[in-house]
């Protein structure tokens, strides 16, 4: 039920499901000498990485796609979600990621499922803003 524009590095383009949409905090908690009830919380740089993935149906590549090796860099990358009218209510944003894994779906001449090539995305930090 989620209706959903991915952009990266401007370029438009379709996935059937990504998942992996996350930010986390690190931190180091300091106690002071006698004060134990109210512990000192220090926010520490990234130094883990997040992973999205990116899903769908293997099509015509456009440019942007034929790119998306391991070992790309992403400058950046924005995934709007729609309400039902079309209109974007939410925005994920991450700048400085890196392609680190491509794959594509079993190939089976007995079934007529769709061949699925998924993209894994190594990222530090993501921000969501309400539109």
């Amino acid at each position: 039920n989620n209706r959903f524009l991915v952009y990266i590095n401007l370029h438009k383009l379709s996935f059937a499901k990504i998942s992996g949409l996350e930010a986390t905090m690190e931190k180091e908690i300091y106690t002071e000498g006698g004060d134990s009830f109210s512990p000192h919380v220090f926010r520490n740089p990234d130094s883990q990485l997040n992973v999205m993935r990116l899903e769908r149906g293997l099509q015509k590549d456009k440019k942007a796609i034929r790119n998306m090796k391991p070992g790309t860099y992403i400058p950046s990358i924005s995934i709007f979600v729609l309400d039902d009218k079309g209109r974007p209510v939410y925005e994920y944003f991450t700048k400085g990621a890196y392609v680190t894994k491509w794959e594509a779906g079993s190939l089976d001449a007995e079934t007529g499922n769709v061949m699925v090539e998924v993209f894994e995305i190594e990222y530090c930090g993501m921000s969501k803003t309400k539109l």
